[in-house]
């Protein structure tokens, strides 16, 4: 099993840090699916003649408009498949994973969000364009469509294959990241919050049940249903979310200068004072806004292209459109928003300086942990229950291991302002060496994200720091995110099944969904989940690009008659076509 495990680990590491196991196989550790992400994004904005930024503010409007249906031909109006892809798009992601990007990458990350971002956006309106384009409508009148349909309908029956394995990692996808992992987040944060605040003690099959019931409700009317249920909840949800943020961002308007600030220093290497597990360089900051940025926002993965096939309208180019603002909603708007939070809030934070002596060892190599720890195992955090205890029982392992990494060259200066003098460096190492067995010994830090708390509790006290009773913020944010992302991801996983198998597989599917959602709120681990769905979100996303860039050409051609039917490439019913071939 731990050989399962650690293959898993490594795959993804390749795939997304260009590492395998220690070894760097690619300079940088960007991995090649984020080459690929950013590289088509690049052509494609290239192409389109910077499209997105040109016809953004056309794009507002039109989907303002797109509220109504644009055309009897689909399921759900413009306005609904939009939210229903945000509904997907807008997660864990959008909280836990820009504190990730912060923690890993510093706040230069957040820059290299906004650029992942701007390319998104040409990769999201190439997508969804080809979506409308080559969709399909089955014998029961429900609309198909999705990357797996343009590459067949657009590529051809040689590339049925690429398809395929589009849509096996759309199922592996749907099931890890999109249901049980979501469903986790839920439970685990209700149980922990009721423990916390109330003094309760939910069980997690009861809130399993809550979960599944609810689920159900929505997504057995299908796609009209979950568009009708998103086209409400996601714009509310995202808008009372930023809505908190301006409250928190205005109480600190003082530090928003400082804000940005860091953010370009950082991004391109010019922050003066460093920290994190080893120091912030501009490679870490490229690498995980990258990495973070394309996870939150899903353009180029191929998700969204499927809700928005389903849009009522026959013109490619106006639904490509209004993708493109959904990439702009998730990543500029709302990560944004949850990062000057985390960059603002200032207060009486605290981190081990141990932990960060230790992190620093072990990624510089200088010695080799105990077997059977782990850094955080042997160094909790300021904001780790428990430590005290665990501390009496590790802390002279812990002395152990920090001794062997100063014989080893550690040097810590890189956790200190520029300038410090060799006796300021030592004097620093000891108080890590003291902190290592002394539960007290904590460095003052002043903004929430220079502690070293797990990134997923970073976003859940910036809040708690600035407003009263803020984690609840967090708390009814994620509720609202999961939650919408599970009934989205349904309707994904739903298509992927059906394009395999058949029709008659999307009731069954629908159940499995549901006891799927109430197996994840009892998973206990989902470390191997996660690692499963970053492999199966990279076969969705590596398809999806070879089909965007076979297809440019079609692309280009409906960005430049503007979706026009009249003036070439028009909207086929492809399935119609196959049951009657004397039309062609």
């Amino acid at each position: 099993m731990e050989t399962l495990v650690s293959l898993i680990q490594n795959i993804a590491g390749f795939i997304w840090g260009g590492t395998w196991g220690d070894t760097v196989i690619i300079p940088g550790e960007i991995g090649p699916l984020a080459i690929l992400l950013l590289g088509t994004g690049l052509l494609l904005m290239v192409r389109l003649g910077g499209r997105p930024v040109r016809r953004f503010v056309p794009a507002l409007v039109e989907v303002w408009q797109g509220r109504k249906a644009q055309s009897e031909d689909g399921a759900i109006t413009p306005w609904q498949a939009l939210s229903t892809a945000l509904s997907g798009q807008v997660g864990t992601g959008n909280l836990a994973g820009v504190a990730t990007a912060i923690a890993m990458g510093g706040p230069g990350a957040i820059f290299w969000m906004w650029v992942t971002a701007l390319f998104g956006m040409a990769l999201a309106f190439s997508e969804s364009s080809l979506a409308i384009k080559y969709r399909e409508t089955d014998e029961y009148g429900r609309i198909n469509g999705g990357p797996m349909y343009y590459i067949k309908n657009g590529l051809g029956s040689k590339w049925a294959w690429l398809a395929i394995i589009f849509c096996i990692g759309t199922l592996f996808s749907a099931m890890a990241t999109g249901s049980m992992i979501q469903a986790n987040s839920i439970a685990q944060t209700a149980v922990e919050t009721a423990r916390g605040s109330f003094g309760l003690s939910l069980p997690s099959w009861g809130i399993g049940i809550l979960i599944s019931v609810l689920v159900f409700a929505v997504i057995i009317g299908g796609i009209k249903s979950i568009g009708s249920v998103a086209g409400k909840v996601v714009p509310l949800m995202a808008a009372a979310y930023v809505l908190c943020a301006l409250v928190v961002l205005i109480m600190n308007a003082s530090e928003i200068p400082h804000a940005f600030a860091v953010i370009f220093k950082s991004a391109f290497g010019l922050q003066e004072v460093v920290g994190g597990a080893a120091g912030y360089g501009m490679m870490q900051a490229v690498r995980f806004g990258i990495a973070r940025g394309l996870f939150s926002n899903e353009a180029g993965q191929g998700s969204a292209p499927i809700a928005h096939a389903a849009a009522q309208t026959k013109n490619p180019v106006q639904q490509g459109e209004i993708a493109m603002i959904g990439v702009f909603i998730d990543t500029i708007v709302i990560c944004t928003m949850t990062a000057l939070v985390i960059l603002t809030v200032s207060g009486d934070f605290k981190r081990n300086p141990a932990l960060i002596a230790a992190n620093q060892c072990v990624a510089e190599g200088h010695a080799a942990l105990p077997e059977g720890f782990s850094t955080d195992g042997l160094f909790p955090s300021a904001y780790t229950d428990g430590r005290e205890a665990t501390m009496a029982e590790t802390g002279a392992q812990a002395q152990s291991f920090l001794t062997a990494c100063r014989a080893g060259g550690l040097d810590l200066t890189n956790d200190l302002p520029v300038g410090t003098t060799p006796e300021e460096e030592e004097a620093y190492f000891q108080k890590a060496f003291a902190a290592a067995a002394d539960p007290a010994v904590l460095n003052d830090v002043r903004y929430v994200y220079e502690t070293d708390a797990e990134s997923s509790g970073i976003t859940a006290r910036a809040y708690g720091a600035a407003l009263p009773y803020g984690e609840w913020v967090v708390t009814i944010a994620l509720f609202f995110f999961a939650f919408t992302t599970i009934i989205g991801w349904s309707y994904y996983g739903e298509q992927a099944v059906t394009y395999l198998i058949g029709e008659w597989a999307t009731h069954p599917f629908r159940y499995l969904w549901v006891l799927v959602v109430f197996a994840g709120t009892i998973v206990t681990n989902t470390d191997a989940l996660w690692l499963l769905g970053d492999i199966a979100n990279a076969s969705m996303a590596f398809p999806n690009l070879i089909a965007l860039l076979a297809l440019s050409g079609v692309i280009v051609a409906m960005h430049k008659a503007n979706g026009d039917p009249d003036k070439g490439h028009p909207v086929h019913d492809y399935r119609e076509e196959e049951r009657h071939p004397e039309k062609e």
